[in-house]
């Protein structure tokens, strides 16, 4: 149960702080733009991860879908709800474990308050919502924010954006080995290949959620995205672990739609 609730918390985390359908996925790090009022875009990602430590691999599947609209000049808002489609734990080869359904959802709110020296600033507060499946949530209210920055330059054609992330977290009273604040920070950058075309790197790290662990989880991750047109963006990208507490790799894809 530790495990699986060290697990729950750090996907809830990932979720809270990473980039949603407002950002330049698959890029974990989120950028300081927002959407137009009256706009509204849709997101829909999915993951493939793989972990082993000693003897014990794990192998999970999920996917997500997010919808924000533009609610006022420079604030957007976005709704994440998450879905774990498969997690399979093995041990020695044996299967220890495995879990699947609908995880917790999340609201987020975007404002972009400032720009300083060319700087575009924004704020992310967000919450997350216990709907998830009994095994999937913590069943209370987690809120956290996330202050993010980010610079372009020669119009767009490269983009430089860093986050420093915040959550708290609230359990029951019988639980204890789980720390309640968790902090993250990461920095990430794009460049235009062609016209459309967008190579994007990341690199963060985050509050390891096991009280008993001194490692903090780290990751770096490579990929692209391609705006087909006005309306229509994919995306893919490799996230690896460079640390033991983050998972070994991830594959990511999506697709991000405008309207």
């Amino acid at each position: 149960m530790s495990a699986l609730r060290t697990t729950i918390v750090s996907l809830s985390f990932t979720i809270l702080t990473a980039a949603s359908a407002l950002a330049g996925a698959p890029l974990s790090t989120d950028d300081a733009r927002t959407i137009d009022v009256g706009a509204v875009e849709i997101g829909i990602g999915s993951s493939y991860t793989y972990d082993k430590e000693a003897s014990v691999k794990t192998t999970t599947s999920d996917a997500e879908l997010s919808i924000g609209t533009g609610l006022y000049k420079n604030l957007s808002i976005n709704m994440a709800i998450p879905y774990l489609i498969s997690e399979r734990v093995k041990e020695d080869g044996v299967l220890a474990g495995e879990a699947d359904g609908l995880g917790d959802m999340t609201i987020e709110l975007k404002y972009a308050f400032a720009e300083l020296a060319g700087v575009n600033l924004a704020i992310k507060p967000a919450v997350i919502i216990p709907t998830g499946k009994s095994d999937l949530t913590e069943n209370h209210w987690q809120y956290g924010a996330t202050l993010i920055a980010t610079k372009e330059l020669e119009e767009g054609k490269y983009a430089l954006h860093a986050n420093l992330g915040y959550e708290h977290y609230s359990y029951d009273a019988n639980v204890t080995g789980t720390r309640s604040n968790l902090w993250s920070g990461s920095v990430a950058g794009e460049m235009e290949v062609t016209k459309g075309l967008f190579a994007v790197a990341d690199l963060g790290l985050a509050t390891n959620p096991d009280e008993d662990a001194d490692d903090l989880p780290v990751y770096a991750l490579t990929g692209a995205r391609y705006e087909i047109n006005d309306n229509f963006e994919v995306n893919a990208g490799v996230k690896f672990g460079l640390t033991t507490p983050e998972d070994d790799l991830s594959v990511l894809y999506g697709l991000l739609m405008k309207f």
